[in-house]
């Protein structure tokens, strides 16, 4: 099923659900405020720091990461909201990028589609909240859709060390 009709989709997404210890508002502001998200977001080992963070729709949050050893020394990409709906509902697109928010190529694989829609949903459940993201690549050739398709599990261990890192976060 496609995120909205906006964006069709009738392949394989990635899904992940993850429960975190912390009341719905404050994953809702680790997410959307600007200090909150660069402290926590990335893989383990990456720094992330925000050049810029526009919370509304057609806004667009600019970041940099400086990776893991081994991997390029200063990657960017960008956040473009297209839905922002407090505290239950964010609709982005990802993407790789340059410095002034231009999309580009993923740099490890070239076959990469170019933009990414998210889905991102909060459900508060006894204090706790209910973390749902999902994603499908959009205007993406069948060769860029495979790609992503075949690369489901590593985007899933990929997340699981970000959601560590957004556990510590909240628990701090």
């Amino acid at each position: 099923m496609a995120i909205s009709q906006k964006y069709p989709y009738t392949g394989k997404e990635v899904l992940i659900t993850r429960t975190f210890d912390a009341p719905i508002e404050k994953v809702w502001k680790a997410w959307t405020d600007a200090q909150s998200f660069q402290k926590w977001w990335g893989p383990k080992g990456s720094a992330v720091t925000i050049m810029r963070f526009d919370l509304k729709p057609d806004g667009m949050c600019l970041y940099n990461m400086a990776a893991a050893p081994g991997q390029p020394q200063l990657l960017w990409a960008k956040f473009v909201y297209k839905e922002v709906d407090a505290p239950n509902k964010l609709v982005f697109i990802n993407a790789f990028s340059d410095e002034n928010g231009g999309t580009t190529g993923n740099p490890w694989i070239p076959v990469w589609p170019l933009e990414i829609i998210n889905e991102l949903t909060l459900e508060e459940q006894d204090g706790k909240t209910l973390l749902t993201l999902r994603g499908h690549p959009i205007n993406a050739s069948a060769e860029e859709i495979k790609a992503f398709e075949g690369a489901q599990a590593g985007m899933e261990q990929g997340f699981a060390g970000t959601w560590e890192k957004l556990d510590q976060f909240l628990a701090a």
